[in-house]
């Protein structure tokens, strides 16, 4: 147990010390203070009447709302993992009693954790400090959410972010190609809002399905906003295949960064 706390606050200093990964970590609580107070200003802009905009403006917002902590996360372990790869520091890792193998599940243990911390964050203080802000028809629509649906949400989507940043560190040679694989993959946080078009609200939507974030988010989106459409499966069992899919992912970039990686 010591040996894993001493990592912990090694980890703690190296994220404090780069101004970028401190910045990824905080992006969780930017991402709050948008839902909590920008947002809801968006949406008083927006004439009531005009509701199909308004619904729309929500959802495109909701999509940024569940997906962008998770990415932000992502590119801060991708940062970390690079660090590793400029130092060569896993082959010093490699012949102490962790090893390299048992360092790298701890250092994305730790990173899944803070990503499921920061989106339960998130979404319990949106839905407290400006639930009734995201109504439709004078509802809230974070009535439709428990705290078991925000847990079970935030366990399953954030696999992607210890997958991500392996996979990210994994293709970079370098920092600044890292920051390019970042920019790149960033539009798979959006690829879950195409749902708003009509051909993707049918059994179309499966074609979205390849984006890893695709399945709870729309588990999720499906809670806050019900849709009605026979093509839809139910919340568990959208968020059963995300995490299925995930972990795959994640067993296959680990695997795949270790090869890479020159320790």
């Amino acid at each position: 147990m010591n040996k894993y706390l001493s990592l912990l606050k090694y980890e703690v200093k190296t994220i404090i010390r780069d101004p970028i990964n401190l910045y990824m970590f905080l992006f969780p609580i930017i991402i709050l203070i948008l839902s909590s107070f920008v947002f809801p200003m968006i949406f008083e802009s927006i004439d009531p009447i005009k509701g199909t905009i308004l619904k729309a403006t929500m959802f495109l917002l909701l999509v940024v709302i569940l997906a962008f902590g998770s990415f932000f996360l992502a590119a801060m372990a991708t940062f970390l993992l690079l660090d590793h790869k400029d130092e060569h520091t896993l082959s010093t890792i490699a012949v102490t009693p962790v090893g390299a193998s048992g360092y790298l599940k701890f250092k994305l243990a730790y990173i899944y954790l803070m990503s499921v911390v920061g989106t339960i964050v998130i979404l319990i203080g949106t839905k407290l400090i400006a639930g009734d802000k995201y109504t439709i028809l004078g509802k809230s629509i974070f009535d439709n959410i428990s705290i078991f649906h925000i847990v079970s949400f935030a366990m399953v989507n954030e696999l992607l972010t210890p997958a991500l940043g392996l996979a990210q560190a994994a293709f970079a040679k370098n920092k600044v190609e890292g920051f390019a694989y970042i920019k790149g993959t960033g539009i798979l946080a959006l690829a879950p809002a195409l749902m708003i078009l009509e051909a993707f609200q049918g059994g179309l939507q499966y074609v979205l399905g390849i984006f890893p974030n695709f399945w709870a988010i729309k588990g999720m989106l499906l809670k806050l906003m019900p849709f009605e459409n026979s093509a839809d499966l139910s919340y568990p069992v959208y968020l059963l295949i995300g995490g299925v899919y995930n972990i795959i992912l994640l067993i296959a970039a680990y695997r795949f960064f270790l090869k890479k990686a020159q320790y």
